[in-house]
């Protein structure tokens, strides 16, 4: 029992001593849980919707539902939707036909916009049924009025021709009441009823039918269909991160790195050959990665897929890059898993796997500063719109510079180390 303790003792003692280590041990997860609690604990809202003239009616019960909705003309709502920032666009087509044209790549949205739309036409539906039902009652209430009124008539009619009849000869009085046969019988009056009064359904429901369009994808996308870029980039990142910041931890730890420090070689060309090797890697774990999940999985691509390869490429290569100067910061390789909750996490919670639409404005704006945001964004407008390079060229763009910006630091940490080691 005292070797348990013993050991015990040796291994609370090598934590204590270790401050990175504990503060990573109790910081790292704080930090992903407050995270969490702010998106999961932000409002639900409802999908953004975009009308161009629909009835009044119909637009009044849209706006008392809970989708964010945006009455516009017809080219900005087609340049809305193209742009994903509406998640449909709703028109009149013909005179009672409600025409809902979905952006299609998220299910869900999809499924909320016609939700709402569903409500709403049941809500106006039951108004009209409303003004039919009152339209109904003063038809039934003219029709009973016209009736008693042929009846009051027909009394008076009757008794002044019995009044002539009396004076009459019999034989001119029988055959006045034949000529007359049963203008006066008590049923004649009862035949006209509500009935014979037709009603149009359009003049109190502006729309009957609805029809619904898909400018990406269709009806047979499913929800991760949506999501299936956004795997593919959080995969590729992390793993390329994981590999490329332990490889470089452990040969520091064999002693691989120091004799690289006191040879001639500078801290650039260590760090271009590590990222050139990874690199190397990326693009076949890209290749695998994206041939399995096209063919077995059965993952949606309507754009280029050689831009498709080069995106994950960009990506695996600022995940070296990233692993590279975070490794800087390790000392064990266990250090660079607690280090994963830290750098890698947060981009995987802020990049596009949850819907940050009811998160606080801070928070979707500090997504904006991490690359996987922008490398998720790109796989999604490629394969799910089929966008080409100039439509994706800024998220492009932005994951090179994050690739040149982690090498830079990276370059300076090592330059730090070789001066340290030569002294």
């Amino acid at each position: 029992m005292t070797s348990v303790f013993a050991i015990v003792r040796r291994i609370l003692t090598q934590f204590a001593l270790d401050k990175r280590t504990l503060a990573l041990l109790f910081v790292a997860p704080l930090v992903v849980l407050w995270l969490l609690s702010v998106i999961l604990g932000a409002d639900t809202v409802g999908p953004k919707i975009a009308t161009v003239d629909l009835p009044a009616e119909f637009q009044a019960q849209l706006e008392q539902t809970d989708a964010r909705i945006t009455e516009t003309d017809a080219d900005e709502a087609s340049a809305l939707l193209a742009d994903n920032d509406v998640a449909a666009v709703l028109s009149m087509e013909g005179e009672h036909t409600l025409k809902v044209e979905l952006e299609g790549t998220d299910s869900t949205k999809s499924a909320a916009v016609l939700a709402v739309c569903a409500e709403a036409l049941g809500e106006l539906r039951g108004d009209a049924a409303e003004e039919m039902e009152a339209a109904v009652a003063d038809k039934r209430a003219e029709v009973e009025d016209a009736i008693e009124e042929a009846a009051r008539q027909r009394e008076e009619a009757q008794t002044a021709l019995t009044g002539m009849m009396i004076s009459m000869p019999a034989e001119a009085r029988a055959g006045l009441a034949e000529a007359l046969g049963g203008l006066f019988d008590d049923d004649a009056a009862e035949t006209l009823s509500a009935e014979d009064f037709s009603m149009n359904m359009s003049d109190y429901l502006p729309i009957e039918n609805m029809e619904t369009a898909y400018l990406h994808g269709n009806e047979d996308w499913r929800m991760f269909d949506f999501y299936g870029p956004v795997f593919i980039g959080i995969f590729l990142f992390v793993f390329t991160f994981i590999t490329s910041g332990m490889s470089l931890v452990t040969e520091r730890m064999g002693g691989t790195m120091t004799r690289f420090l006191a040879t001639p070689v500078n801290a650039g060309q260590i760090l271009g050959g590590y990222t050139l090797a990874f690199g190397i890697l990326a693009c076949a774990q890209s290749a695998i990665i994206l041939w399995v999940a096209l063919t077995f999985i059965g993952f949606p691509n309507e754009g280029d897929l050689g831009l498709v390869v080069f995106t994950c490429i960009t990506m695996s290569m600022v995940s070296v890059a990233l692993g590279l100067l975070v490794s800087g910061l390790a000392a064990t390789p266990f250090q660079v898993i607690q280090l994963i909750l830290l750098f890698v996490v947060p981009q995987i919670l802020l990049c596009g796997l949850f819907d940050l639409s009811g998160a606080p404005d801070w928070l979707a704006a500090l997504s904006n500063f991490m690359p996987v945001t922008y490398g998720v964004d790109a796989l999604r407008a490629v394969m799910l719109r089929g966008a080409d390079l100039a439509a994706v060229g800024f998220d492009l763009a932005a994951l090179w510079g994050f690739l040149a910006l982690f090498f830079a630091l990276a370059a300076f940490s090592f330059r730090k180390k070789r001066a340290r080691t030569t002294r």
